[in-house]
């Protein structure tokens, strides 16, 4: 019998969900399509309906992740913004109370940080891995340069340090609350580190 297209998009649903906990469980290089489809309740034919290997359900994964909060920092650096440090602030904390709320996020966050294969079908993944966190670093230096531009970044903070030190902030805070089996509140914790952080980056 036909599938429709809603229970095409279900069953592709069904593979991603399984497949970020295989991933988060057995890691992304060791993990296995057999494991995804068993966990899933699929046959492997179902997974290769949607994807073509086990490279392209990750990538598939870390697109799933993608937050309003980017849209919102891509239109202040296409128009501007009166306060991009106070932007920065606004969209770190609720991105910090997403990812507290979405156990899917947090196991692929701590996929994508554990991805390091410089060869074979995972290269590609580890590649693309690499390419995200320079677009992040990007995007956040191009903020910076916008509220050094507006006057409102302090004159003992460079852009390039400005960036680099909330990039650290939050990669660091995330990974320790997972490391820690979130022995502490990611949001609580870390808005107070956010605000904290960009209180001393204003002028």
């Amino acid at each position: 019998m036909r599938r429709t297209k809603a229970e095409a998009e279900q069953t592709r649903e069904a593979v991603l969900d399984a497949a970020a906990e295989v991933f988060f469980e057995h890691g992304a290089e060791r993990a296995t399509l057999e494991q995804i489809a068993r966990r899933a309740g699929v046959t492997r034919g179902a997974i290769y309906w949607h994807f073509k290997d086990k490279a392209e359900v990750l990538k598939a994964l870390r697109e799933s992740t993608r937050l309003p909060q980017e849209d919102l920092l891509e239109h202040a650096l296409a128009h501007g913004h009166e306060d991009p440090l106070g932007l920065l602030e606004t969209a770190g904390v609720a991105i910090l109370e997403i990812v507290a709320a979405d156990e899917r996020r947090q196991r692929i966050h701590a996929i994508l940080s554990r991805t390091y294969a410089t060869s074979g079908p995972m290269a590609e993944v580890a590649a693309q891995v690499e390419e995200i966190n320079r677009d992040v670093a990007d995007r956040l230096l191009r903020i910076m340069q916008l509220a050094e531009r507006g006057g409102t970044l302090a004159p003992g903070w460079q852009p390039e340090t400005a960036a680099r030190a909330l990039q650290c902030v939050f990669g660091g805070l995330l990974n320790e609350w997972l490391r820690s089996n979130r022995a502490f509140s990611l949001v609580e914790v870390g808005a107070k580190l956010v605000r904290t952080l960009i209180a001393g980056m204003r002028a």
